[in-house]
């Protein structure tokens, strides 16, 4: 090979490595995984809700009461044991209490806010702001902009808590309860017997969570349930309809 030739596949070569070093130092780095939280997500997944209809007792998909629409939320995203399968207010606050996680301060995304020592619950967004359902439906507004009183914070500890991958087939898992409503005036008891002690009588076209089943002595069907305003008792299979 000439002295030329030697020289100009020297040239091309160099020339080629310059090229690929270029490209290579000026190429952006690989980009990082963006970071999810579990907060994040229960957030994203209530604003979906924003504007449904409020409907006293209903917790989705198109309508919701405020309780409801904390427990759809929270049961959809694979937290719904972290109230205790509840759907009342009420019941939020006294689970958050007796695990001393109830404070007016120190509120983060993902928590939830409770007004009137119970009496409604919303999803805090983070910013002083909190999103629940109203009568005028889901809307967003801030902390103390209701009239009835903040109450506190309950800390779910969400916003510290990396969500999993959407993909793992236990993770947005819907839960499937089992729900009926009274067909006429039922007695609430404390065990399924009709000679157990009576907790409330139910009205007509209440809306019952059914929690587990048992059969008494005469072999007729007895349904636990939780009501609307949290209390569980039992009550008469036979005086339910779906």
């Amino acid at each position: 090979m000439g002295q030329v030739s030697r020289l100009r596949v020297a040239a091309l070569a160099t020339l080629a490595s310059f090229s690929f070093i270029s490209v290579m130092a000026v190429a952006p780095p690989p980009a990082a995984a963006a970071s999810t939280t579990l907060a994040d997500r229960v957030i994203a997944d209530a604003m979906t809700h924003l504007n449904a209809p409020y409907v006293w007792g209903a917790d989705g998909p198109y309508a919701f009461d405020c309780s409801g629409l904390v427990f759809r939320v929270f049961a959809d995203n694979g937290l719904a044991a972290m109230l205790d399968y509840s759907h009342s207010a009420y019941t939020d606050y006294e689970i958050f209490l007796r695990r001393g996680l109830a404070s007016r301060t120190g509120g983060q995304p993902g928590d939830l806010v409770i007004y009137g020592g119970g009496a409604h619950v919303g999803i805090y967004l983070g910013g002083g702001r909190v999103i629940s359902a109203l009568v005028e439906g889901v809307k967003v507004t801030g902390v103390y902009a209701l009239t009835t009183p903040f109450t506190a914070f309950l800390h779910t500890g969400l916003d510290g808590r990396a969500a999993p991958d959407a993909s793992l087939a236990s993770y947005v898992k819907p839960v499937a309860r089992n729900v009926r409503i009274t067909r006429v005036a039922a007695n609430l008891r404390s065990a399924p017997r009709i000679t157990s002690t009576r907790l409330a009588v139910l009205d007509p076209d209440v809306r019952l969570i059914v929690l587990r089943s048992a059969h008494d002595s005469l072999g007729r069907l007895w349904d636990e349930v939780r009501t609307p305003t949290g209390k569980v008792g039992w009550t008469a299979n036979w005086l339910l309809t779906t």
